[in-house]
């Protein structure tokens, strides 16, 4: 009789993960405005880099996003609140004052971009 009572309460327990679970992914699916554009930004130079500007934007949106302090060898990843394939700019300013800037993300599709830069310039990875 006892272990028909626990049976009985893991299966309620089982249900209601299950049952929790799937109410979650259902308002996710339902109330999440948008699945967000990620960007892997990486640093494949020796050099600290000062700062990373990436900028989007469409009719009701303009948002600007500053990376500092990207060191020689780290990586960041950030969200944006873009659709894909619209695509970004990504604008990297080195200490001697140098900028070099391109048009990424403009592969549609793709939820996930990498932005390696590079000593020569910074190259896309669209990824997934």
């Amino acid at each position: 009789m006892k272990n028909m009572k626990i049976s009985h309460l893991m299966i309620v327990a089982a249900m209601l993960i299950i049952f929790s679970v799937m109410a979650t992914k259902f308002w996710l699916s339902k109330h999440y405005p948008i699945h967000p554009v990620f960007v892997e930004v990486v640093n494949a130079t020796h050099k600290l880099i000062p700062s990373v500007v990436i900028e989007h934007g469409n009719d009701q949106v303009q948002e600007k996003i500053l990376i500092v302090q990207l060191r020689a060898g780290e990586k960041r990843i950030i969200a944006l609140n873009h659709k894909p394939g619209l695509g970004f700019n990504i604008k990297v300013n080195y200490a001697n004052g140098e900028v070099t800037e391109i048009c990424g993300g403009k592969s549609e599709g793709y939820w996930f971009y990498r932005e390696t830069i590079l000593d020569v310039g910074i190259y896309t990875t669209p990824l997934r």
